[in-house]
């Protein structure tokens, strides 16, 4: 059984409408940070202590602006530095115990704020979107996201 190809306008809708979607949960959740503050805190949280060169990869995000939003974010609490035992040149980036409150205060914010928007779908839609977000979790895991 061979799988039919993807349209070709299915990477550029795909790409543009999760950008999109992704501006809109945050508006709609009042998160009081940027995406990227609070993307960030989540993707330490997921993969455990981080290099910066690994967070700035992960985020697509310059080596310099990851820089400055780890600065931010150990001046607010949310995550410290520790030396890398396998690197004494680096350090690695952990959530710290404020962080992890803070980011569970954010996904609820997101819960809520994006729940609103789910709401009046209809159970299959539903079904649908729970399947595409494993499948774009899936992709994201497998190409180091």
């Amino acid at each position: 059984m061979t799988t039919p190809p993807a349209s070709p306008e299915l990477p550029q809708h795909l790409a543009l409408v999760c950008s999109q979607f992704t501006r809109l949960a945050a508006r709609r959740s009042e998160v009081g940070v940027g995406t990227v503050s609070w993307r960030v805190v989540a993707t330490i949280d997921r993969h455990g202590p981080l290099r910066l060169s690994e967070i700035a990869e992960r985020e697509r995000v310059s080596r310099p602006t990851a820089t400055a939003v780890i600065k931010r974010l150990e001046e607010e609490g949310l995550v410290q530095r520790a030396p890398d035992p396998s690197d004494s040149r680096s350090s690695l980036i952990s959530i710290t115990d404020s962080g992890s409150t803070q980011l569970a205060a954010w996904r609820a914010q997101l819960a809520e704020g994006v729940g609103g928007l789910l709401a009046p779908l209809p159970a299959e839609d539903i079904e649908t979107l729970e399947r595409a977000s494993v499948i774009l979790s899936r992709l994201v895991d497998d190409h180091g996201g």
